[in-house]
């Protein structure tokens, strides 16, 4: 059997931050234990093939990490990079940013999302 790679993400929020993932990116949810209501919700979510794990927790993990995860999305499409970034940006994000041109993208979209998870963004035609 070949190793295979899931990233696990610990938050208290699974089921909002799936809402958010799934308006924004058109995240699938491909399998999810526990009742919503209950904060021990695991979702299995795939985003532009990616598998990410949505586990119950949250608060400081192992040697410090605290809900750590940042997530790079590049678009061919700037309708689609539009959109992502506007979902984000609008529900409560953090800290955003929109710039460009770069001589690595067209556009670059920086956000940290109300859950704390950084998404940069890029647009290249």
């Amino acid at each position: 059997m070949a190793a295979q790679m899931t990233v696990f993400w610990i938050t208290k929020k699974g089921s909002p931050a799936f809402e958010l993932y799934r308006n924004a990116f058109n995240a699938k949810k491909l399998d999810q234990e526990g009742p919503p209501e209950y904060n021990d919700i695991h979702i299995m979510m795939e985003i532009y093939g990616i598998e990410i794990l949505l586990g119950p927790g949250g608060g400081k993990i192992g040697t410090g990490f605290d809900n750590v995860l940042n997530c790079e999305v590049r678009f061919d499409e700037e309708d689609e990079f539009r959109k992502s970034y506007n979902i984000l940006v609008k529900d409560n994000a953090k800290s955003y940013s929109l710039e460009g041109p770069y001589p690595w993208a067209d556009l670059m979209g920086l956000v940290v999302d109300r859950f704390g998870i950084g998404w940069a963004l890029y647009y290249t035609r």
